[in-house]
């Protein structure tokens, strides 16, 4: 499948490299602007100087290099690389700016690219931070290979690959330029629609900005330090629900809701989405009428499951003071995630639909004979073998990462709830914490979080790839003849 009989070709991969870092550079100007209008000098230096080196950078290596095919494995490689070189040149100027140490500001970065929310940010970071870091979960929920493809890339074998590598086998448009440019523009207009959403519940218009940006990408970076909770009344939370469900519900949907209604709210993955968020309401709900504190039905109980499921992150309490029942239905629902299609993390509602279609299908054949086919269909979508190979390697990775990573927090004196609370957060790229990831907390859980964070937004087989000998160099076959006697 990944055409790993050879290694990559290292010059094929540089040459896109190149378009990602002019690309990027466009990426960093932004916060420069907002640094300038906020007449923070410095910062906008930082920024804009970073800008133009990385755009020196990305044409030389543009010019340099002759233009090639890639293959499915250098799509895959790009994808990898894509994620933590974003975060690395984001932190340059973030850790200037702030005066944060490097790695937390990577940290950030990470944070911010993988759309996660986990925070290790000091209180008193000003506002080009605060918009510099919604601005990066922005950009990193739609993704800068989508601005590579919408912009740089003509149509084509490659453009097909980097999307394949990227979104997989949705399509709303028969060729993936003008699909990629559709996604964008849905987007943008459930961006604009956040924006309108959290002005007219009373928010002022940069914490509207702001706090847009991270609910459609279901990111949940906030500008206040108590998130959500620092909010009064249920209009804000309100409006905060609605743009993460707009974030988590797949992309390929949106063009059908106003052509075809019916197959909007047809589809088998929403109606799953929406049934696992009353479901989930109604048990956390049971769970916390268990509790010693005052909760209410929408801000608390409502608002956190869809905070969980969509793998936004944000909160409206401390999820500290949780019971362990609490905890639990709230790592169930970060495992889970949102839609395939949207810019939502988790394992992805569709996996979900498909592991029961699998249950269903082995049950079923236990009352056929043998030689009877039995076909998988999820509405028009068959189920090819290559899909459920897939989903079973996937979900066998996500599990042995989660338990590592939660034993390693183990090792570190954090309690086993709070302990894959945590690592399930970073995995599923949610930003939810029990009060465990803080600036103060040791550089090896931050490394892990990273980690995590990484592994979760890239979905696991690109970053593995991207680390195995066979991508990068050809193995010498044995030749020696076998002699029989």
């Amino acid at each position: 499948m990944y055409e790993l009989h050879t290694p990559v070709n290292t010059k094929a991969v540089a040459k896109y490299m190149g378009y990602y870092l002019l690309a990027f550079s466009f990426v960093l100007v932004v916060p420069m602007i907002v640094a300038i209008i906020f007449h923070n000098f410095e910062a906008a230096a930082y920024y804009g100087a970073s800008a133009v080196i990385i755009f020196i950078a990305g044409a030389i290596v543009y010019r340099t290099l002759p233009d090639y095919d890639l293959e499915t494995k250098e799509a895959l490689i790009i994808v990898a690389l894509v994620f933590p070189i974003s975060a690395f040149l984001s932190s340059i100027p973030m850790s200037l700016s702030t005066g944060m140490p490097l790695f937390d500001a990577y940290f950030e970065s990470v944070s911010a690219v993988t759309t996660t929310g986990l925070s290790v940010a000091p209180a008193d970071v000003g506002p080009v931070f605060l918009f510099a870091r919604s601005w990066g979960q922005w950009v990193g929920g739609i993704g800068i290979i989508l601005v590579v493809l919408s912009v740089l890339i003509s149509p084509g074998t490659t453009a097909s690959r980097i999307y394949k590598a990227n979104y997989g086998d949705m399509k709303i448009k028969p060729t993936v330029i003008s699909t990629t440019r559709t996604i964008g523009k849905v987007y943008v207009i459930i961006t604009l629609v956040s924006i309108g959403l959290l002005l007219l519940s009373g928010m002022s218009l940069f914490d509207s900005i702001c706090h847009a940006f991270c609910c459609v990408s279901t990111g949940g970076f906030s500008t206040q330090i108590n998130s959500i909770g620092a909010y009064n009344g249920n209009l804000i939370p309100t409006a905060i629900s609605i743009s993460c469900l707009l974030g988590a519900i797949s992309f390929v949907l949106y063009p059908h809701l106003f052509k075809k209604p019916e197959k909007f709210f047809r589809d088998k993955e929403l109606k799953l989405f929406l049934a696992l968020i009353v479901l989930g309401s109604i048990v956390f709900a049971f769970t916390l009428s268990r509790e010693n504190f005052e909760y209410a039905v929408i801000k608390d109980n409502l608002f956190q499951i869809i905070s969980a499921i969509t793998t936004a992150g944000f909160s409206t309490f401390d999820l500290s003071i949780l019971s362990e029942a609490s905890k639990a239905v709230l790592i169930f629902m970060m495992w889970i995630g949102g839609c395939m299609g949207s810019t939502a993390g988790g394992i992805k509602v569709f996996r979900v639909l498909l592991l029961f279609k699998v249950v269903h299908n082995v049950l079923l054949r236990l009352f056929l004979p043998k030689e009877t086919i039995t076909p998988m269909k999820i509405q028009e979508h068959i189920i090819e073998s290559e899909e459920i190979y897939n989903l079973v390697t996937f979900m066998l990775l996500y599990t042995l990462i989660l338990v590592v990573s939660s034993f390693i927090f183990m090792l570190h004196g954090v309690e086993t709830s709070s302990s894959v609370f945590e690592a399930s957060s970073a995995l599923s790229t949610v930003g939810l914490s029990a009060g465990v990831t803080n600036a103060a907390m040791p550089t090896v859980l931050k490394a892990v979080l990273i980690i995590d964070m990484l592994f979760g937004r890239i979905e696991i087989i690109p970053l593995i790839l991207l680390f195995m000998p066979g991508t990068w160099i050809k193995r010498k076959r044995n030749n020696r003849r076998i002699v029989r006697t």
